[in-house]
């Protein structure tokens, strides 16, 4: 008896490390929540600016796209009118990512050029993801916002 109560024990301390260490393991840290942002971001902005709609659909949070869908056309049309991305845009890059809870900011620098103006222009973007699922998910704005 006491060694089956002994063993019991040990298997709930076993048992219970376990678990411990499973949820441990769920949870990403801040610091590869900013890895992972980063990614995304830099992938969602190259095959954007290569013009891969349907691929980058794919990257937008459903709900919020069909929330700003006011004209309820299907959601691959209304996706393409608002992701387009300017001709003379040369290049972006990637400035800041802030969380918090389960947001993410990605600020953005983008160069272009405007053929009256000899010299490249910079803008700075604010973009703004979701984290679901396990996954990032871009929400595609109802106008851009300029950062701070």
């Amino acid at each position: 008896m006491k060694r089956t109560c002994r063993i019991s024990a040990i298997s709930g301390v076993l048992l219970g490390f376990v678990i411990l260490l499973s949820a441990c393991a769920t949870v990403p840290q801040e610091a590869d929540l900013k890895e992972s942002l980063r990614n995304s971001a830099s992938i969602y902005w190259k095959m954007r600016m290569e013009g891969k709609f349907e691929q980058t659909l794919k990257m937008e949070d459903e709900e919020a796209l069909a929330k700003g869908n006011r004209a309820e056309v299907p959601l691959n049309e209304y996706y393409k009118s608002k992701a387009k991305v300017a001709d003379n845009v040369q290049s972006y890059s990637i400035k800041d990512i802030q969380l918090q809870e389960h947001k993410g900011r990605v600020d953005l620098e983008f160069t272009f050029f405007i053929p009256q103006i000899s010299q490249p222009l910079r803008q700075v973007l604010t973009d703004e993801w979701v984290f679901k699922n396990g996954k990032w998910w871009h929400i595609l704005p109802t106008s851009p916002t300029r950062s701070k």
